[in-house]
C-alpha cells in the first residue's frame, strides 16, 4: 500500500535538501511531542507500527500541510484516544484549559 507517507521513495520530487547544522527541534512543542512519543511507547501505549500507520492514514493534504513533528503529534492524538488512554472529551477539555491559561 502506497500513501503519502511514501513520497521519501518516488521518484521525481528531488533530492532531500539538509539545512547545515540544523538543530533536532525548532520549538518547544517539538521537543515535547517527541518526549511524549518515547514516553508512550515505552509505557507500551502502542507500537512503533501502530504510530507509522497512524501518520500514513493522515488525510493526503493535510499531511503536505504539516511538519515532521506535527506527523507525529497527530499520531500521537490519534492513538491515545483510539486506545482509550483518554477520551476525546478530555482532550479537548485539556486543550481549552491550557489556552485558557495562554491567554
Amino acid at each position: 500500500m502506497h500513501s503519502i507517507a511514501d513520497m521519501g521513495g518516488m521518484r521525481g520530487f528531488g533530492p532531500v535538501i539538509r539545512k547545515e547544522n540544523e538543530p533536532l527541534f525548532n520549538a518547544k512543542w517539538e521537543e515535547t511531542t517527541f518526549a511524549v512519543n518515547m514516553l508512550s511507547l515505552a509505557a507500551g501505549c502502542f507500537n512503533l507500527d501502530e504510530s507509522r500507520h497512524s501518520m500514513e492514514r493522515m488525510e493526503p493534504l493535510e499531511y503536505l500541510k504539516t511538519s515532521y513533528y506535527e506527523h507525529w503529534l497527530h499520531s500521537l492524538e490519534d492513538l491515545l484516544i483510539s486506545k482509550g488512554i483518554f477520551t476525546r472529551e478530555e482532550y479537548n477539555a485539556r486543550i481549552a484549559e491550557l489556552a485558557e491559561k495562554k491567554e
